[in-house]
């Protein structure tokens, strides 16, 4: 009986967890990936546009206070790649065969649930106090080309899309690659004037981000 239970080769342990999506949230010390970011924050001013590189790199893991498997992941920024890499924050990711969870400022966010099926939903908050938010996924995307490198089978998570209304916008979202990880992420979040306002629709707050992938690797 005990030769039959773990009789499994690792070949067929990765097919179970590709089946499943794992391989959509990789994990791995070494690993990096580097973004171009645009980053632009709004006030009753105007808004101010920030163009910069972040490295997002897995620099260690270890067994957390729950006694799970977690990795530590350094995020560093540049202005460009004539400078040196300045760390700006450390998160922590772990995942299991049924949510990949990354812990943003000690805010922890289930950002995958697996299996990946098409608009499967799930609450990103559901380990934060947050209010409860539904994430879901959309797998019916075209093929996706950055900077001369082609992605298929890419996965998007719809984190919000409220859309706009009279108080504001808000759409939020984040696109997966398969051995890859994050590809593209977009991030708005606009709070519009109520009172005494000069225009319609004018921004009193918020913020606008868009990361693509420029390069991935293991150092």
């Amino acid at each position: 009986m005990a030769s039959f239970l773990f009789s499994c080769s690792e070949s067929e342990v990765t097919l179970d967890t590709d089946r499943l999506g794992l391989h959509y949230f990789p994990l791995e010390v070494g690993d990096y990936r580097i973004y171009d970011v645009e980053e632009s924050i709004y006030s009753v001013l105007g808004v101010t546009t920030e163009n910069y590189e972040l490295k997002e790199y897995v620099a260690d893991s270890g067994l957390n206070a729950s006694n799970n498997l977690q990795y530590i992941i350094h995020r560093s920024t540049r202005l460009n790649d004539t400078e040196q890499w300045q760390l700006d924050s450390i998160w922590t990711a772990q995942k299991s065969t049924s949510i990949a969870v990354l812990t943003e400022n000690n805010v922890p966010f289930v950002k995958m649930s697996f299996p990946i099926e098409h608009q499967i939903e799930w609450n990103g908050n559901s380990l934060n106090s947050l209010t409860d938010e539904t994430y879901w996924y959309n797998t019916q995307l075209p093929d996706t080309t950055l900077l001369d490198s082609l992605y298929q089978d890419i996965v998007q998570v719809v984190q919000n899309d409220r859309g706009e209304d009279i108080l504001g916008l808000e759409n939020r979202s984040e696109i997966f690659a398969p051995n890859v990880g994050l590809i593209i992420k977009e991030s708005v979040i606009l709070k519009y004037c109520q009172v005494e306002c000069s225009t319609e629709k004018e921004i009193q707050s918020g913020r606008a981000l868009t990361m693509t992938l420029k390069s991935y690797g293991k150092e």
